[in-house]
């Protein structure tokens, strides 16, 4: 009985042990998964919160340079109009302008109309003299502008004109005072593309293409005085004085975060100032959603309890393994999550974005980056900075050096495939949570079109100037070589000297075959100068290409070139045949006269894939075109030959823009030159 007793005492004893020990060790269990979880939201916090901060870094470059890309369009459209403007003035001072001739430049130009005052405001020049209706409505801002510069307040001025109906479309105008009597010349143009281009670059469409990415809750642009900007969903939110959180942020100019309620649930809000004269200070804000965030909480703390299970069984050391292992795995896709999330909003700006830590290694290199620089992200992601550009063409290095902001430097790039691209590029520093300085990165923004369109818009300025000169100078000439040439007739035929006739009559067919070769330059002169009224016919472009390839093809036997050509079949198009026919002459004989004996000249047409235009390529296996002489070959008296007069290609030019059509020109030292003729069916 006694022994009986001692066994049960034992066993109690050993149930004991067993139940401290198994409440000891659930315990450590239950304090390592709490512990580890806490840990885990911590870390998955502080990854969102550092993706959150770069992308706020990222949509204040891109807003900063969506801003100066905003002005920059202004000032190239009020430029043209008052270059237009300009021109018209000049032609009235020569007494060469009528309504009819206002309307032919307003419809080459693409404007709503041209009109000119006298000093009465009576309108005594339009191009649309019938409607006057937006002279008449006092609400406008047009009758206040011509009161300056009547009263001699302003010599010129640009200014937008805003709609009078609901439906009716906004305008965007210059004025200048007149130069031959008192009064104004008023150039009026719709403002439908550049209010489209800022919508599709501006700061709104950026933050309302961002925030449709999936995990972002908003994103607003908020001032003291109320909201600038925001997401779809945001309807309203706390102003800033009665957010102590937001105040801070402002007053020590830096990123903050928090997690806040919004619309029943909880976001991560991270916060940063914004400074511009262009529009309203303030702060963005943008929240992220914590919805998957919490789902993988909750998943892992699931995990955490089964494995506690196995892992009471297993024992305290490899309970330790297995939550170790399994924060670092929770951990690892909550940040490929996060970083999947960043890039998918990365690869939709509109802007290069390259990212280098401290170290100088990138660590980010978006889509438009691979576009522009001709870099694959693989060649680039995880190698150095230095080795990948080592002219630092996106100034991350002296970014790193200096840990300095670099705001808006326009500079040019030359691609590995030789394509030159102008860029504005922005460069930020990227601080960790205790401020230490972590990298650098750089939003790029490719103007290489717009730079296009401003050289575009300079070369129809110069052959506008050009074409005045022109007359006036052909005119004067002309009179005294007429002279001249009567002249040497009469000598030749009236006065016969008895000695050295030969040799006479030599001088007296120099005279005149110079005479004819100046002839013949004023009327290439003349041709360039004048706007040509074409003769729009239903024509059969492969017949004429094929046409100007017969002329050609006997200059070229004489210098034993081989001439190709490969014309799909094309549909009849409305051109001038023989301005059009002159024009691709131009281009085929330059070609053959660059081209040394025994090259080839090749030429073929063919339709784009919508089948609206016709591209022509002329080729040749010529000596080349300099990169310096290449913006040079199309300005009047730019010639790399002896004996060239440097109007062919002008001409040519002049033609193909009469046509509404576009000629580009790609050309490299001794691999010869490409002339692309586009012209629209």
């Amino acid at each position: 009985m006694a022994s009986f007793f001692s066994s049960k005492f034992l066993v109690n004893i050993r149930l004991r042990y067993v139940i401290i020990i198994t409440l000891l060790l659930a315990s450590i269990l239950f304090l390592i998964a709490f512990f580890g979880i806490q840990k885990s939201k911590s870390n998955m916090l502080k990854v969102m919160e550092k993706e959150g901060t770069a992308l706020l870094e990222s949509l204040i470059l891109s807003s900063q340079n969506t801003i100066r890309a905003n002005a920059l369009v202004e000032e190239i459209v009020g430029e043209r109009l008052l270059n237009i403007a300009y021109l018209v003035d000049r032609m009235e001072k020569q007494d060469k302008i009528d309504n009819s001739k206002l309307q032919e430049i307003a419809e080459r130009s693409n404007l709503l109309r041209i009109d000119i005052f006298d000093e009465q405001m009576n309108l005594i020049y339009s191009s649309d003299p019938q409607d006057k209706e937006i002279y008449e409505d006092t609400t406008t801002l047009v009758i206040p502008v011509l009161h300056s510069i009547l009263g001699g307040e302003k010599k010129e001025s640009i200014f937008g004109i805003e709609a009078k109906a609901l439906l009716a479309e906004k305008s965007y105008a210059a004025a200048i005072e007149r130069s031959k009597e008192k009064g104004a010349v008023v150039v009026v143009t719709s403002a439908a593309y550049m209010e489209s281009f800022k919508k599709e670059i501006g700061i709104g469409y950026l933050i309302q293409k961002i925030s449709q990415e999936s995990g972002v809750e908003y994103i607003v642009l908020q001032s003291r005085e109320g909201i600038v900007l925001a997401s779809k969903k945001v309807e309203k939110m706390l102003k800033i004085e009665e957010d102590p959180f937001l105040q801070e942020a402002l007053s020590k100019n830096q990123a903050k975060s928090r997690i806040t309620p919004f619309e029943g649930g909880d976001v991560l809000e991270v916060v940063k100032p914004f400074m511009s004269k262009e529009i309203p200070s303030g702060i963005f804000r943008i929240g992220l959603s914590l919805e998957d965030y919490k789902k993988v909480a909750s998943s892992y703390q699931r995990q955490i309890m089964l494995f506690s299970c196995v892992l009471f069984v297993l024992g305290l050391l490899i309970i330790g393994i297995v939550i170790v292992n399994q924060n670092y795995f929770v951990l690892d896709r909550s940040y490929k999550e996060i970083k999947t999330l960043t890039g998918n909003v990365l690869e939709a700006m509109h802007s290069a974005v390259v990212a280098v830590d401290k170290n100088g290694k990138i660590i980010m290199f978006n889509r438009l980056a691979e576009d522009i620089f001709s870099i694959n992200k693989e060649n680039a992601v995880n190698h150095d900075y230095d080795v990948v550009f080592p002219n630092d063409d996106c100034l991350l290095k002296q970014t790193l050096e200096k840990k300095r902001t670099t705001k808006e430097v326009e500079r040019e790039f030359r691609t590995f495939s030789g394509e030159d691209k102008f860029l504005i590029i922005g460069t930020s520093c990227l601080f960790d949570e205790e401020k230490e300085f972590n990298g650098a990165v750089s939003v790029i923004h490719d103007i290489t079109e717009l730079k296009k369109y401003e050289e575009e818009a300079k070369r129809a300025e110069r052959l506008s100037a050009l074409g005045n000169l022109a007359a006036g100078v052909a005119h004067e000439i002309r009179n005294p070589l007429n002279a001249i040439s009567i002249t040497a007739q009469r000598l030749k035929s009236e006065f016969v000297p008895q000695k050295d006739k030969e040799e006479y009559i030599s001088f007296i067919k120099t005279i005149l075959d110079e005479i004819k070769r100046l002839d013949n330059i004023i009327n290439q002169f003349l041709s360039l100068a004048k706007t040509q009224k074409l003769n729009l016919v239903p024509t059969d472009v492969g017949k004429l290409l094929n046409e100007v390839a017969d002329l050609v093809e006997l200059e070229a036997k004489e210098k034993n070139i081989q001439v190709t050509r490969e014309f799909a079949r094309l549909p009849e198009t409305k051109i001038d045949p023989n301005e059009l026919k002159k024009a691709l002459l131009n281009i085929m004989l330059n070609g053959i006269q660059a081209t040394p004996s025994g090259g080839t000249l090749s030429a073929r047409a063919y339709l784009d894939d919508s089948q609206r235009n016709i591209f022509i390529e002329i080729r040749d296996s010529g000596v080349g075109i300099s990169k310096e002489n290449l913006s040079k070959i199309f300005q009047p008296y730019f010639s790399t030959k002896e004996k060239g007069t440097g109007l062919g290609l002008s001409i040519a030019y002049r033609i193909i823009s009469d046509h509404k059509g576009r000629i580009e020109v790609e050309s490299e030292l001794r691999k010869g030159t490409v002339f692309i003729v586009s012209l629209p069916i």
